[in-house]
């Protein structure tokens, strides 16, 4: 099948074309730039694939938790080439997909992107199977649903920085993870394939992104509105 993937959830967006089993990509590290960057990547990764947006089978992103704005730049660029050629359009949890490679990991697995300082959006998997919603807490808060003696595997962007901080709060955990954290690209065409051949549907015009927490726009607004 031919595609587009966009993974927008964190400041280092991945763009992929695939075209049958070839994968063209690229990625951007380059935090509030995205939007200078997102359209021309689209265009070179299709073009280095070799396809037209009339070619695209379905479009597919991370559809959150994650940044505010890399998410809402993602969702809008797949729903524009809806627009124009009827490409359906998937959203995929974003800790689905960076847990998604780990599926049959004895281990449970923890996927994490950095929200704040110490705190992390996060889920728990055990293969491949989601044990509760995502969520957004201090990272010693989620250090308290794991089990000491157990071994839990962290995966997703903010991997190397969860486990770094367990090792200084509970050296004595069996906190792990592999590095360097890569892109979900391919996760996302492979969970949007089967959701396909499972029969799932798109997206709809008025579906948006996952959000966990609110934005600090939202935030400063309530703030403003409970002072008066």
């Amino acid at each position: 099948m031919n595609a587009l993937a966009i993974d927008c959830a964190v400041s280092k967006m991945t763009v992929a074309a695939k075209k049958d089993k070839n994968i063209v990509k690229v990625t951007y590290d380059i935090g509030i730039k995205q939007s200078e960057k997102l359209l021309p990547a689209i265009d070179f990764v299709m073009k280095e694939a070799g396809l037209t947006p009339a070619e695209l089978d379905y479009t597919c992103t991370t559809l959150g938790p994650g940044t505010f704005t890399g998410l809402r730049l993602g969702l809008s660029a797949l729903k524009a080439l809806n627009l124009a050629n009827g490409t359906p359009v998937y959203g995929i949890p974003s800790l689905d997909a960076y847990a998604h490679p780990y599926s049959t990991a004895v281990e449970t697995v923890l996927s994490v992107i950095e929200a704040k300082e110490d705190e992390f959006f996060y889920a728990f998997y055990l293969r491949g199977e989601k044990l509760r919603e995502e969520e957004d807490k201090e990272i010693e808060e989620i250090l308290k649903q794991i089990d000491a003696e157990s071994c839990v595997m962290v995966c997703g962007p903010g991997a190397k920085t969860f486990t770094d901080r367990t090792s200084e709060i509970t050296p004595l955990y069996s906190v792990h993870s592999f590095n360097p954290q890569g892109d979900c690209t391919e996760s996302l065409f492979e969970m949007t394939e089967k959701m396909i051949a499972d029969k799932i549907s798109p997206m709809e015009d008025y579906d948006g992104p996952l959000y966990v927490r609110k934005s600090e726009a939202e935030i400063v607004l309530e703030q403003k509105q409970a002072g008066k």
